[in-house]
């Protein structure tokens, strides 16, 4: 493998992980607002408490990981996206 396919190999696999850090930070911030809206204080819970919620969230709400995903476009890792 030469040092350009190492490069571009890393690049995809870095833009993976920005579409799953995307997605589960958009879904941490859904389960905030939702605390929030039913007049809960986040200090109430823990980081821990909100992940939890957060993935599940985010397991009901796959679509999620296409907005994430174009976020990721946005921010320079289009080409390094895989379809």
């Amino acid at each position: 493998m030469t040092r350009a396919e190492r490069r571009a190999e890393n690049k995809a696999r870095l833009a993976r992980i920005a579409v799953g850090v995307l997605a589960q930070q958009a879904a941490r911030n859904e389960v905030k607002r939702q605390i929030r809206a039913r007049g809960q204080r986040l200090h109430d819970f823990t980081m821990k408490e909100i992940s939890i919620r957060a993935t599940a969230w985010l397991e009901a709400h796959p679509e999620m990981f296409e907005e994430a995903r174009a976020r990721a476009a946005r921010l320079g890792f289009a080409k390094f996206l895989q379809d």
